[in-house]
């Protein structure tokens, strides 16, 4: 067992309280090694399960997993839990046994550890008391509580814990179960499948056309066709030159999906407060002038792979291709005076991607004129031309990264102009060495 302080922030503690109020119900209990869950005066407080595709949730998630050294998916779904006066729950063991075990365990086996975290601690009484050890954990804001349920297959019994009653003011916990296989009970599962990715996908917006090119012919040379490979013609590659190109010029601009859009907009939210200065071998090759920092997604894995998930088909439908997800970074802001060097991405793993605009401040609070025209990325396309791409909050670039140059000639007058990147390698296609 072991205690782990501040592992939330207050604000965080608070965010999670406002969303157990918004929604909870009488707790219910598994009844003696029955299948059956009811509610009984074992247990009298209320339950909260909170949203699993929620950005603080995935990330509260991903450090559980990182501080129980656990894979991810078998994570079952957090539940928040409220304790008004009087309210209790009495002793019990987080594991399940006899018919409750069948009922519950026959795919994702037996709860192996117990995590536990105080949102609060303006309340008297309500403490976390294990019998059988003698111990009493007092509450304190953001700190979490575990132990392990299992150890090489064995059942702890001492563990055996209770919620000591609430004898004043409101307790709030959210509790995080951990399963010997991947949890499969509540759908929570379903963000990791791949067999169930069609049904997690986000609907796709109409594309918009990229201002300049509605009466542009897109006309080859023939000496340049050679190096122009279809995918019916080769699966494999060695440089850029032999690089396959899959769309008419290499790129296009659209509306990021509705649902994943929401999904950046709260992660950025999270996360806005929390910028680095990035650093990365050959950064100043590429970025010059004011630089970036990076708002890292790092302990968000989940919502990596969520967001990876939801925008595979849009790329996919794009190029008209099999593709894998390779990377996502997080959201880089470029800062006043910076430039982006035009280049192409790393050919191994960058071969089809998006760039998401997610905010932008124009205005450089300085007595010169501002950055009133924005700041376009330059692209250049299949057929040779540079184009200048402006986009707003919302609008996603796809473009065949490995192969179209690109990058922001012009020098940023504004005070901060932030982008989300999401990358995908070819599937069927071979990068030789």
């Amino acid at each position: 067992m072991q205690e782990i302080k501040n592992f939330l922030t207050p604000k965080e503690c608070q965010e999670l309280i406002k969303m157990i109020d918004a929604n909870h119900t009488r707790s219910s209990v598994v009844v003696g090694g029955t299948d059956r869950s009811d509610v009984t005066d074992h247990r009298t407080s209320s339950t909260s399960n909170l949203e699993i595709h929620n950005p603080l949730i995935q990330d509260i998630k991903d450090r559980v997993a990182n501080i129980l050294g656990i894979d991810i998916n078998k994570g079952e779904a957090l539940q928040g839990q409220l304790y008004e006066p009087g309210q209790y729950f009495k002793p019990h063991n987080d594991f399940f046994g006899g018919v409750a075990y069948d009922m519950h365990c026959k795919a994702s086996g037996n709860r192996t550890h117990t995590l536990m975290i105080y949102l609060n601690d303006d309340f008297e009484g309500g403490g976390t008391r294990f019998p059988q050890l003698n111990t009493t954990v007092q509450p304190e804001t953001g700190k979490a509580l575990w132990w392990e349920n299992m150890v090489e297959g064995k059942v702890q019994e001492q563990y055996l814990h209770e919620g000591v009653t609430v004898d004043k003011g409101k307790k709030y916990i959210v509790t995080s179960w951990w399963r010997e296989r991947n949890w499969d009970g509540s759908g929570d599962e379903n963000m990791y499948n791949e067999s169930t990715k069609e049904n997690k996908v986000a609907k796709i917006e109409e594309p918009q056309i990229v201002e300049g090119m509605q009466n542009k012919s897109y006309i080859v040379k023939a000496s340049q066709a050679e190096g122009l490979k279809t995918p019916e013609e080769k699966k494999e590659f060695t440089s850029v030159a032999d690089f396959p190109r899959f769309t008419e010029n290499g790129f296009t601009l659209m509306k990021c999906p509705t649902e994943t859009w929401s999904l950046i907009k709260e992660s950025y939210e999270l996360l806005k407060d929390k910028k680095e200065n990035e650093e990365f071998d050959g950064k100043d090759e590429f970025i010059k002038g004011g630089g970036s920092e990076i708002m890292s997604f790092d302990h968000l894995s989940s919502m990596r792979t969520l967001i990876h998930n939801q925008l595979l088909k849009p790329h996919e439908d794009w190029v008209k291709e099999k593709l894998s997800p390779s990377f996502i970074y997080g959201i880089r802001s470029y800062t006043k005076g910076a430039t982006l060097t035009p280049h192409v991405d790393r050919i191994a793993t960058h071969h089809i991607s998006s760039i998401i605009i997610v905010d932008k401040d124009l205005a450089c609070g300085c007595t010169n004129k501002p950055n009133a025209d924005d700041w376009p990325l330059d692209i250049q396309g299949h057929d040779g031309e540079w184009y200048k791409v402006y986009a707003q909050p919302g609008d996603m670039i796809l473009y065949e990264s490995a192969v179209c140059e690109h990058g922001r000639k012009e020098t940023f007058g504004g005070t901060y102009f932030r982008n989300f990147y999401v990358h995908y390698k070819l599937q069927d296609w071979v990068y030789k060495q």
